[in-house]
């Protein structure tokens, strides 16, 4: 009873964070490339450097009950992972977060990415199950050795870097929102939640967010030789939707959009691509920077960097279109 409390309360604060901070690696990639700064994309970065520093000393204390992400060093099917990702994400104007952050606020034209994702991962179980990787390789950081305190020190100083200068650049944030890297408190805060939560329901709830479940749900469709998401794991999504919702609401930024055809198909294939992407690398946006890459997983790293360097590619060639 305790870890579903747990798991509801974390699910709830990490929902109303992604939704109050609106975290979207798209919206980051707009954020470069049309106002020159980095906020966003720091918030994703320190996101990930937080979870490091939960995650990783927990598993030294706790490795049967913490999980530590697997990997694989197929980086070629990573990069085109990576690649496929940054496609559908700039198709869909949203990653993973970018979806869950539309749909709580009432955009159910993103409905249409789900039934993508669904299509993608179905797709590729049938039909491409041999680009798949095998993720059975704990990384070099599962054990108590010099890659993992250097990997660990570098993510902590980050991770601390990012709480201070957000705590000195404040006023000027205030009087200067041109900035290359300054942050608000609120996006500070959601980094911070989002990482710490986000990390230990990666560590400890297997498949707890809403791509994850939607997912092993399909799976279970085509394979009913699997057992699909846990009750715990269904929780979590529901726990983090209203989360999310309650964030909307109470910020006035819910409301019903009109439903257009053509966000309908750019969602649809955005999803699907999205779908596939998951598979191949493997893991979305979300898992890979509050799993993979706080896991030092290399599969994580490079298909992280390939998805954005796709995104700002694509973004810079049709800047006048967004």
């Amino acid at each position: 009873m305790l870890l579903i409390i747990a798991v509801i309360t974390i699910s709830f604060l990490v929902g109303y964070a992604m939704k109050r901070g609106g975290l979207c690696t798209y919206a980051a990639v707009l954020q470069i490339v049309q106002e020159k700064r980095l906020e966003r994309m720091l918030v994703f970065l320190g996101a990930a450097a937080w979870a490091t520093l939960i995650v990783i000393p927990l598993y030294w204390s706790l490795p049967r009950q913490i999980s530590l992400t697997l990997t694989h060093h197929n980086l070629l099917i990573a990069l085109i992972g990576g690649s496929i990702l940054g496609v559908g994400a700039f198709l869909n104007k949203g990653c993973f977060f970018g979806t869950f952050v539309q749909l709580v606020s009432g955009n159910f034209n993103y409905l249409a990415t789900l039934l993508g994702l669904s299509i993608g991962v179905i797709s590729t179980h049938l039909y491409l199950d041999n680009l798949i990787p095998e993720t059975s390789h704990l990384t070099d950081i599962s054990k108590l050795n010099s890659t993992a305190y250097i990997w660990l020190f570098v993510m902590g100083l980050f991770a601390l870097f990012m709480f201070f200068s957000t705590k000195l650049s404040r006023d000027n944030y205030i009087k200067n929102k041109a900035g290359l890297c300054t942050m608000s408190w609120q996006n500070s805060s959601a980094m911070i939640t989002i990482g710490i939560g986000g990390g230990l329901l990666y560590a400890t709830v297997s498949g707890w967010n809403y791509a994850d479940v939607l997912a092993n749900s399909t799976y279970k469709l085509i394979n009913q030789e699997i057992s699909g998401p846990s009750y715990t794991a269904i929780i979590s999504t529901i726990s983090m939707a209203t989360g999310g919702i309650i964030a909307a609401v109470t910020a006035k930024e819910f409301a019903i959009r009109p439903a257009r055809i053509i966000v309908i198909l750019s969602c649809f294939l955005g999803g699907l691509l999205m779908g596939l992407a998951s598979l191949i690398i493997p893991g979305g946006n979300d898992g890979l920077l509050l799993k993979g890459i706080p896991g030092f997983a290399i599969h994580a790293l490079v298909g992280y960097a390939m998805m954005v360097g796709v995104m700002l590619v694509l973004v810079y060639l049709f800047r006048r279109e967004q």
